[in-house]
């Protein structure tokens, strides 16, 4: 079973507008939407798009919190694992005009007591498990729950995979997931420092000297680039017209850990990652089976020495 972790969930509010937003003016949209968002809430919602089950745990509170669970659970094969707060969870503004212009919320608290009920969730973990936890905090929740999810994932030798912007490399050293995604924003901040498409090589190998099993580095219309201990590749992709970039990291992790999951052999699971990521940036939706396959036929792996 694949189980997807958001520690943050929303309601996204999609906006086009009509013209360029100015500040201090009117302005009038072409047409809206709303959404439940958050990575892990994305990631089910692929897996689902694919046919395949997963378990969606989620902290959910007040009106915004049930209309995302009701928005997740009409999704077929997801079962919503409802962890209850007092606070109502957050709404997230997404402007499309010439451009994509993001506005988020910090989201609720969640007391400590309701951290506890999520760790309760994940008692009956086995081990052929994934547990996916994505997305940033939201208030009261820091590194230690991360730290306490590693350690049960461990402990029923299921495996762990983190698409958090929020861990730096000491926490990595404690969590060691079995797969991490960051882009290369992420990548320095987890280390503090400047990182680019000249050196973010030497950064990935530190990841995996700490323990880190398996990185995958998103580097958008770049490709991505996969490395563990036995070897390293840079995955390429075919040029696509890009409609819309959200979710495309979410695609390609649900992709990626789906192939994996059954058992397909892990260079080709990250190329159908590459090919998921870009099938998403060609649409407002989630990408069909059919064009990532189209895609991934195109995507070419090179293993460098």
């Amino acid at each position: 079973m694949i189980y997807t972790v958001t520690l943050n969930p929303s309601i996204d509010y999609f906006v086009v507008l009509e013209d360029e937003l100015v500040e201090g003016t009117i302005a009038r949209t072409n047409n809206t939407s709303i959404r439940a968002g958050g990575k892990g809430i994305n990631i089910s919602l692929v897996l689902s798009s694919i046919g395949i089950p997963s378990k969606a745990i989620m902290f959910l509170g007040g009106c915004i919190g049930a209309l995302i669970e009701k928005e997740v659970s009409a999704a077929k094969g997801i079962d919503v694992v409802k962890v209850k707060i007092d606070e109502e969870n957050r709404i997230n503004i997404k402007i499309n005009n010439q451009t994509e212009t993001a506005i988020n919320a910090i989201g609720p608290t969640v007391t400590m007591e309701q951290q506890n009920d999520l760790l309760s969730k994940l008692a009956h973990l086995e081990s052929n498990d994934y547990v996916l936890v994505s997305g940033s905090f939201c208030k009261g929740v820091g590194v230690d729950l991360v730290e306490k999810i590693a350690s049960i994932v461990s402990k029923a030798k299921a495996k762990l995979i983190t698409d958090i912007p929020n861990l730096k490399v000491s926490d990595y050293k404690i969590i060691k997931p079995y797969l991490v995604k960051p882009n290369l924003e992420e990548l320095a901040d987890i280390f503090g420092e400047k990182v680019n498409e000249t050196n973010y090589r030497e950064y990935v190998e530190k990841l995996i000297d700490i323990g880190i099993e398996n990185v995958l580095v998103s580097m958008g219309e770049s490709g991505s680039y996969f490395a563990n201990k036995s070897g390293k590749n840079k995955i390429i992709g075919p040029e696509v017209e890009v409609v819309n970039t959200v979710g495309c990291g979410d695609s390609m992790l649900a992709y990626t850990i789906a192939s994996i999951a059954s058992n397909l052999d892990i260079i080709e699971s990250v190329k159908y990652g590459e090919a998921a990521g870009r099938a998403k940036a060609k649409t407002k939706e989630f990408p069909t089976v059919a064009d990532v396959k189209e895609i991934y036929n195109k995507v070419i792996v090179e293993k460098i020495k």
